[in-house]
């Protein structure tokens, strides 16, 4: 009896050993593919620290998910542990101190760590790593036999690490090539729900009827010939109304309005919420009773323009 009461522990300490270092690796690993198959969103994350000269944020958005990939592999694989689990309890406490001086900051307004796939809180995040930790210590502290050999271990990290840096490599190059991600993240998707939150400042006037929402940024040659064309939208009766974003402080959306002389509604937004709905500048979406008909980025569609081209300079109906 006492035999099959230590096996019983053992198998136990074994288990949750195992389960810890698995979970907690294929956070890692998951979250570092999702960064490596969509990195603007990263990139863009990486840039509003301001840790780097601008020239740096490649190679570091870069390298942290190559790093990452091959941290969630060695977790599941449980590759030299003695060296494994204390590194990652160090590397969860430097990203949640980072995640702290961040957002406290208000450099960013969240920890960049599920890049977009999941919306969580700054103190959600912190609180998720605290859990992480705690897995980790567990895993660390009920130690198991090796899964593989010295041999091995050395094996699974080298292909790991050329397998995460082809991929990322590859994943930047079809960026760069075809000026998109190979995965979009975006919420802002054809037949997808509007969400108020997203404009909380005009929630309820988004949900019906058809509405031309635009996301500017000030000094962009492109926003300032939408707006041109934008002001007579407005005005027309048979056309959506308008209403644009900027990722500005209400007093500099003021001035921005005054500046171009706007008779649309112009909202503040946050940058990052910006940040996670744009691409480029500028972009705008069609929505039907709150649902997104159509997509802008960049250009407007021709046929859309030649609707409203014989009006661009008197407007057909004022509306009231």
């Amino acid at each position: 009896m006492a035999i099959t009461i230590k096996w019983r522990s053992l198998l136990s300490m074994y288990s949750i050993s195992i389960i810890s270092s698995l979970v907690v690796g294929s956070v890692f690993l998951v979250t570092g593919v999702i960064k490596a198959l969509a990195p603007k969103t990263f990139l863009i994350h990486i840039t509003q620290l301001q840790l780097f000269p601008q020239k740096v944020n490649l190679a570091g958005a870069i390298a942290f998910t190559i790093l990452e990939c091959v941290l969630g592999i060695a977790l599941i694989l449980r590759l030299f542990p003695q060296w494994l689990f204390p590194s990652t309890i160090v590397l969860l406490l430097l990203l949640s101190s980072l995640t702290y001086w961040s957002t406290s900051t208000k450099r960013t307004n969240d920890c960049g760590c599920y890049n977009g796939l999941i919306d969580i809180s700054p103190n959600q995040s912190l609180l998720l790593n605290i859990l992480y930790i705690a897995l980790i210590g567990l895993a660390w502290f009920y130690p198991v036999a090796d899964i593989l050999t010295v041999s091995q271990q050395v094996t699974a990290l080298l292909i790991s690490l050329a397998m995460s840096s082809v991929s990322t490599a590859a994943s930047y190059l079809y960026l760069w090539k075809k000026k998109k991600p190979l995965l979009d993240l975006s919420p802002l998707k054809v037949n997808r729900l509007w969400q108020p939150t997203w404009l909380e400042e005009y929630a309820d006037n988004l949900t019906t009827g058809d509405k031309l929402v635009v996301f500017l940024m000030p000094g962009c040659p492109m926003c300032k010939n939408w707006i041109k064309v934008l002001k007579v939208v407005h005005q027309r009766a048979d056309l959506p109304d308008v209403v644009a974003g900027i990722p500005q402080t209400p007093e500099e959306v003021q001035e921005f309005v005054q500046l171009h002389n706007i008779n649309f509604p112009v909202v503040a937004m946050n940058s990052f919420v910006m940040s996670r709905l744009t691409e480029a500048f500028p972009t705008g979406v069609l929505l039907e009773d709150g649902i997104i008909r159509e997509k802008w980025l960049g250009v407007m569609p021709v046929t859309f323009i030649q609707r409203i081209k014989p009006n661009l300079s008197v407007p057909e109906v004022v509306k009231s």
